[in-house]
């Protein structure tokens, strides 16, 4: 293969992962995004609750059903004919905290104030009044909503859920008090939706942000949770989808009454390693790299034999295509031979979490920086043998890399507690007895003024959260240990191992 060949490949797939960290490319999104077999379930009409890690596409996937057609792209014709009313469907935003939409939400710092000064026993007035305002926005023409709501609520207050739901402090009181005229407003909503053969479907993301207090972001969620755990099977025409993350849906402090029967209405996103394959392989097919095409188009079974519109090149079924295109790319193993590990199996083997389960953003990090650091030593595109484009030495220095940009995600957003306990954790070596990993979580080795924010009161439950986040497990002799993905954010080091690359 020419030498330029191989850098305008390079250059593909370094672009597989766009700058903002996932596949929210605005002008990519369709063609970044893959349809996945168990996103079927999204049309069912129960199933109200998505739950899936840091990085697993949950809210790719609430971008693609609120802008770009709802379920039209998600799912594949075979399964859309088992499900009615999808044509109708219409997708809109039933909160988010950042981007287009979020304006017409409560901030965090209101969120905060309405405990502070209502001190509410739940917040279902809060998440009702939302979806009324989502409601009466949508229908802000129609004649038939505005008597319903001025009937039920009055003129003034549609008004301000109309044009000022964002300032919760205007509307909650009036809700909370008259808890049944909203619930009545929504049963006839519901009514003259049904009627209209409409359906309409509210959709919930970036939840951990509501607010800025650990502990009372699970009464929010809490609180949302049960109104659609009540309220789903209620209405036939107005429903939801609530994006969660995993560690949230399974914290302890999440559990409230009913919560065991969740399960029953709720979609987990998991990526297997044949997944994770046929996900890079449609953005390196999309990348817009002529030469990249070719390179893919080698391999029997790879692609799908044309693009397939707004989707683009679609992958796909066979996993011996996929090995065969890592053979291809890397060679078989990481080294000379098995001893260093099977290269199709390897990136996926070296960035799961403590919980066994890989985010497809880690996933494709990983190989656009491997991609980037061949580029940057392009001396290492001489060392490459036939047709390969990667050389396994740049895979292994990308999971370090791919650790430290995962490690600072979370520190920079909702895990800032985390910087603390990294600086006292950087330099020390895995595996790392219990009773000293617990010494470090101690709240009193926090400053004073962070505590509040800390997802536990005692360093045994801090050790929880990071056992649920994925971030440390323990071993069968009690010890703590933490996963490649985590290991080299942290700062931390483990005996033996693979040297990586300077």
């Amino acid at each position: 293969m020419e030498m330029e060949a191989r850098y305008r490949i390079l250059e593909g797939i370094s672009n597989c992962v766009p700058e903002n960290g996932s596949g929210e490319d605005e002008e990519n999104l369709l063609q970044n995004f893959l349809p996945l077999r168990s996103y079927a379930k999204l049309a069912d009409p129960k199933n109200f609750l998505i739950t899936g890690g840091r990085g697993s596409g949950k809210t790719e996937l609430f971008r693609i059903l609120t802008s770009c057609g709802g379920l039209r792209h998600v799912i594949s014709e075979k399964d859309r004919k088992r499900y009615t009313g999808l044509q109708e469907q219409e997708f809109l935003t039933g909160y988010i905290a950042t981007g287009l939409g979020a304006k017409a939400f409560p901030t965090a710092n209101s969120c905060d104030d309405l405990l502070k000064i209502e001190k509410p026993d739940n917040l279902t007035s809060f998440w009702g009044g939302l979806v009324c305002s989502v409601i009466l926005r949508k229908f802000r023409e129609d004649r038939e909503f505005r008597e319903l709501a001025d009937h039920y609520f009055g003129a003034e207050t549609r008004k301000i859920l109309e044009q000022d739901s964002n300032e919760v402090s205007k509307w909650w009181n009036v809700l909370d008090v008259r808890k049944e005229k909203w619930e009545s407003f929504l049963d006839q909503a519901d009514t003259v939706l049904e009627k209209r053969d409409i359906h309409i479907c509210l959709v919930y993301d970036e939840l951990d942000r509501i607010c800025g207090n650990y502990e009372n972001l699970f009464l929010f969620i809490r609180s949302l949770l049960d109104f659609w755990y009540r309220h789903n099977s209620r209405y036939t025409h107005v429903k939801a989808k609530i994006f969660l993350r995993s560690d949230l849906y399974n914290a302890k402090a999440l559990q409230f009454v009913d919560a065991s029967k969740m399960g029953a209405y709720r979609l987990e996103l998991n990526w297997d390693t044949h997944s994770l394959y046929r996900l890079l392989v449609k953005r390196m097919a999309n990348a817009g790299v002529v030469e990249m095409e070719v390179y893919l188009k080698e391999v029997p079974g790879l692609l799908q034999t044309e693009a397939d519109g707004a989707l683009g090149y679609l992958p796909g079924n066979s996993e011996e295509a996929f090995r065969l295109l890592i053979n291809k790319m890397i060679g078989q193993y990481m080294g000379k031979n098995a001893k260093r590990g099977i290269s199709y199996t390897w990136v996926p083997n070296h960035i799961q979490d403590a919980n066994g389960e890989t985010a497809p953003r880690a996933f494709l990090k990983c190989f656009a920086f491997a991609a980037e650091e061949m580029l940057n030593h392009k001396s290492d595109v001489s060392l490459l043998e036939e047709n390969r484009i990667l050389l396994p030495t740049r895979l292994q220095g990308a999971v370090a890399k791919v650790s430290a940009d995962r490690v600072q995600e979370l520190t920079q957003e909702e895990y800032q507690w985390l910087q603390n306990l990294i600086g006292r954790l950087s330099g020390k070596t895995m595996l790392m007895g219990s009773d000293e990993f617990l010494r470090y979580l101690e709240p009193e080795n926090w400053p004073a003024a962070e505590r509040d924010k800390l997802p536990g009161k005692t360093n045994v439950e801090i050790l929880e959260v990071l056992v649920t986040l994925g971030i440390v497990m323990r071993t069968a002799d009690e010890r703590i240990n933490i996963p490649e993905i985590y290991l080299h954010g942290f700062g931390l080091k483990r005996k033996g191992g693979i040297k990586r690359p300077k």
